[in-house]
């Protein structure tokens, strides 16, 4: 991003409370910065200073902004972040879980059906599990898809990953250029769905089968920002660049007591 102009995604450093509210929040404060390239960074400054002046100490309305801004409430799914991955909760209804074969079979199906378990605090119906050898574009072209398990793992994921911009050759995955080759990273990715963009993909994928199911048993507790990616931290740090979010959880191990 060296001498590009600096976006949301570059200087949003607010972490947003888990919630849909919260996915309502980030949401705004994309649709902020996309209205600010469109129009400019002075001509957006113009319009802010304006608008401030015009209401202080009044009491405003969202639709008052837009209709001085004479634009509609709308994130461009064409150009930056388009979703979150918290924003799979609001879409459960329409969501379906694609556990990967290929390779830790066992572990994906049950960080799946720990998804599911979870789901189902927030949607009164099981969200559907099928194989990844089970699914073609046509039952995926409706759906928010759920991918568990990295593409070397999923058949379904490794024939999306190019047209959703993921990068992850075996046990690594890339972000912004940085290599994650450890066997406790672990990725949870959202973008658009390829076949129909008002859907979404999420991606929830460990190094190893070990780190896939840790990921998985806490989707609950997902929170959505951004964070500055750094190895020392312990914890998730999640990213969002262009049309997807990005989140990466270095699971460190614990150091060991010693008993006399």
């Amino acid at each position: 991003m060296c001498g590009a102009p600096p976006t949301v995604a570059s200087n949003w450093r607010t972490p947003i409370r888990r919630s849909v509210s919260s996915s309502k929040t980030a949401k705004g404060v994309l649709f902020l910065d996309a209205l600010r390239r469109r129009l400019g960074d002075d001509p957006f400054l113009q319009l802010m200073r304006e608008y401030f002046s015009a209401n202080t100490t009044r009491t405003v309305t969202a639709q008052s902004f837009l209709d001085k801004a004479g634009a509609p409430f709308a994130v461009d799914v064409e150009e930056g972040a388009a979703y979150l991955t918290t924003d799979i909760f609001p879409r459960l209804r329409s969501a379906i879980l694609v556990y990967g074969t290929l390779r830790d079979a066992g572990a994906n199906r049950y960080a799946a059906e720990q998804i599911q378990k979870q789901f189902l605090d927030r949607y009164e119906s099981a969200v559907p599990i099928r194989k990844d050898f089970e699914v073609g574009d046509q039952d995926l072209r409706a759906r928010d898809v759920v991918f568990i398990g990295r593409p070397e793992a999923n058949s379904a994921l490794a024939a999306w990953s190019k047209s959703i911009g993921l990068d992850y050759d075996e046990g690594v995955f890339r972000i912004n250029g940085d290599a994650h080759a450890s066997e406790r990273d672990a990725l949870a990715f959202a973008g658009k769905n390829p076949l129909d963009p008002a859907h979404m993909v999420l991606v929830v994928a460990g190094n190893d089968a070990l780190r896939t199911v840790k990921l998985a048993a806490g989707i609950a507790e997902w929170k959505s920002g951004e964070y500055l990616f750094d190895r020392r931290w312990q914890g998730a740090c999640c990213r969002i660049r262009e049309a997807r979010e990005m989140k990466v959880v270095i699971d460190k191990p614990q150091p060991r007591r010693l008993i006399n």
